[in-house]
């Protein structure tokens, strides 16, 4: 009994230690680990599958397709014409045929398949780029979030640090207990406040988990980032952009759909023939082996106008892609310049604000002494603490805006 108590112990000392198991990742590992799990990519991996099927099906419509027929009629003497049933016929044969003219309509389907299988591997660079992106988000978004739970915890401490030299001061009569009771107000909407950074930064990791594509019970801690580099602005080439790029292929799609549409007015002209037995008397199979050759050719005269109505629907579906091509190409650059422009704004609001902390630690230490000193209040205390935590909070947002918006420069610019 007592052994299996021990293993029982050993088993859970296991289980407890690859529970409590938490692996650190950097950004470069998350984003590798994303396009490696992320079921996003496995579903563009599989559209270019589909993509290279579809064109080997249409190439085969170019070659002769080999059947094999067999057929068995029976008529009785009472029934139908003898002289045009002959009272019955079968047949044994391996037949075929050949395109030998199909106004190009083949032939642009093939081109159409082809341009598919490129559109599906951008889509594949698309879905890189996507995840990338969101790992990047997500990732600065999950730093942000460990920063403000910090900086409320440095509140809490700050805060109870004061309560602890406001019950000394009031010993001595130099602090009310009105005083006390506001900073311990103060005190506990910091807590409430770390109560809730600390619940926002397990939601930001279950979302980067997510986008990994781990298990979502799997506990990651994220390696801090030194800042953020902004020399390195990459550029904007529209046409390197997959967005515009798939857009770009859509269009060709179209063209490729004007040309079969219009192949429905051209004639064409097939190659068929079979080999085999066809008779009436499958005892006399012997004398009824042979073959037969024949040419059709096939000319559309009128159709009501269907032709011209499918080729225009063809044509308005490409003068749309050219509308939505320009305005993709200014979304783009729109985007791009905005980007830019938040980009430069919290890079220079982050030398303020980085100024701004030194300040505001300098005034808080400066009220808390005035205060101890008998020569401040307790509200200047108290409002001072506030904004040293507000501006502590700015940088940090700001931070991560100016992450956001370099990852967003990367996307756009296909990086």
């Amino acid at each position: 009994m007592k052994r299996l108590v021990f293993c029982l112990s050993l088993i859970a000392l296991y289980v407890l230690r690859a529970y409590s198991q938490v692996d650190t990742i950097s950004l470069p590992q998350a984003i590798e680990l994303a396009r490696k799990n992320n079921p996003s990519m496995k579903i563009a991996e599989t559209g270019i599958k589909q993509s290279e099927s579809r064109f080997h099906e249409v190439t085969t419509t170019r070659y002769p397709e080999l059947f094999f027929r067999s057929h068995l009629l029976y008529t009785p003497e009472d029934s139908y014409n003898t002289a045009i049933t002959n009272g019955g016929e079968y047949g044994v044969q391996l037949s075929t045929t050949l395109p030998l003219y199909d106004g190009g309509v083949r032939g642009a389907l093939v081109d159409q398949s082809s341009n598919a299988i490129a559109r599906s591997q951008i889509n594949l660079q698309k879905s890189n780029l996507d995840i990338a992106f969101a790992v990047r988000t997500q990732y600065y978004e999950t730093l942000r979030a460990e920063e403000e739970l910090a900086i409320r915890r440095e509140t809490v401490n700050r805060l109870e640090d004061y309560r602890t030299l406001l019950n000394q001061l009031r010993l001595g009569g130099g602090a009310t207990q009105g005083d006390l009771l506001k900073t311990q107000v103060d005190l506990n909407n910091a807590i409430i406040a770390a109560d809730a950074a600390r619940q926002a930064v397990q939601k930001a990791k279950l979302l980067l988990v997510n986008i990994l594509g781990g298990p979502l019970n799997q506990a990651i801690e994220v390696a801090p980032e030194a800042g953020a580099d902004s020399s390195a602005i990459p550029t904007l080439t529209v046409e390197e952009n997959p967005e515009y790029q798939l857009l770009d292929r859509d269009r060709k799609s179209a063209d490729y759909s004007i040309t079969v549409a219009k192949g429905e007015r051209l004639p064409t002209l097939t190659l068929g023939g079979d080999l085999g037995a066809l008779g009436i008397h499958p005892h006399e199979f012997g004398d009824d082996l042979g073959y037969s050759v024949f040419l059709s050719l096939d000319l559309p005269i009128f159709s009501w106008g269907a032709i011209s109505d499918r080729i225009e629907q063809r044509v308005f579906d490409r003068d749309q892609l050219d509308a939505q091509l320009l305005l993709q190409r200014r979304g783009l650059e729109t985007e791009w310049r905005n980007t830019l422009g938040d980009l430069e704004l919290a890079r220079k609001s982050l030398v303020s604000y980085r100024a701004n902390i030194a300040e505001a630690e300098k005034n808080y230490l400066s009220a808390k002494s005035r205060f101890a000193g008998g020569s401040g209040s307790n509200l200047e205390v108290l409002d001072s603490q506030r904004l040293l935590e507000e501006v502590k909070l700015n940088f940090s947002s700001t931070l991560f805006q100016l992450r956001s918006s370099l990852a967003g420069l990367l996307k756009l610019s296909g990086k």
